[in-house]
């Protein structure tokens, strides 16, 4: 039988936006996200409760409490196998903090797999893709090279892209923004205010907000349309942004392989920078 965790992301089950968000939330700590009271679920997820009590009702349990008897049932389950034991973490010694910051790298990439659910890439692709919407990137301190470097290939594949720098003109750029556009957010612990004011504005605007964050409560979640989340803990004293770039790099992966336009628009757009000749060095 399969576990709880592959149930619930089992890509045949027929999910509704909301309940979406409720499955995103609970993976983004499973299992504790779902071992709490129902309405913190609720929050943390951004829906109401009888949105959790369809949901579980859905997996074909009978209620909350024995949707939590099988997270516990499942908790115990990968707590018996012993690659599953918690271990006390080890003193890295200094002259190996390389090795063990890329090693825990690798893991946090195997842990970010596990949080994306292939009907959400799907269905941002397919935003993404269409052009009759124009599409807006804001970043934060540390997140803003994530937000300019999708935008940058973004506007390889179509037109309507535009970045919204933290500047003096934001509140211009957002005023522009029209309903069913899609504001791509990049935000991370610690977060930042000016998010949140970006967010509530573009649903103002009632457009579509694509939160980039980490796996915990930011405070714009509630305003997301869509949620793609990623671990941030490294062995360094920082965050990592490792799993986040990852991310950016499998989206414009998914993006070049879904365009059917891609090949003219290269052609075209390379074209015109031979005639301003941006490159110092050209094929000859």
């Amino acid at each position: 039988m399969p576990s709880l965790r592959d149930q619930i992301t089992d890509p045949a089950l027929d999910l509704t936006p909301s309940e979406r968000k409720v499955i995103r939330a609970l993976l983004d700590h499973y299992p504790r996200n779902g071992l709490g009271p129902m309405s913190r679920l609720a929050e943390h997820a951004g829906v109401s409760d009888p949105t959790i009590v369809r949901l579980v009702k859905k997996l074909g349990f009978g209620g909350y409490a024995q949707f939590q008897e099988a997270l516990l049932s499942d908790m115990d389950d990968r707590l018996r196998s012993p690659s599953t034991l918690l271990q006390p973490r080890a003193q890295v010694p200094r002259d190996d903090a390389w090795s063990h910051y890329l090693q825990g790298s690798l893991r946090s990439l195997e842990q970010t797999q596990a949080l994306t659910q292939p009907e959400d890439v799907r269905i941002l692709v397919d935003w993404l893709l269409d052009s009759r919407h124009a599409l807006y990137c804001y970043g934060g301190r540390f997140s803003n090279f994530l937000a300019s470097y999708l935008l940058n290939h973004l506007r390889l594949m179509r037109p309507g892209c535009m970045a919204l720098d933290d500047n003096a003109q934001l509140p211009d750029r957002l005023y522009d923004v029209q309903r069913q556009d899609i504001v791509l957010l990049f935000d991370y612990r610690r977060y930042q205010s000016q998010a949140l004011r970006v967010a509530s504005a573009a649903k103002a605007r009632h457009a579509r907000v694509v939160l980039f964050t980490d796996i915990y409560a930011s405070p714009l979640r509630e305003l997301a349309d869509l949620i793609i989340s990623a671990p941030v803990e490294s062995a360094s004293a920082f965050d990592t942004l490792v799993p986040a770039l990852a991310q950016v790099e499998a989206l414009v992966a998914s993006l070049s392989l879904r365009s059917t336009d891609l090949d003219r628009r290269l052609e075209g757009i390379d074209a015109l920078r031979n005639e301003f000749a941006t490159h110092l060095l050209e094929d000859k």
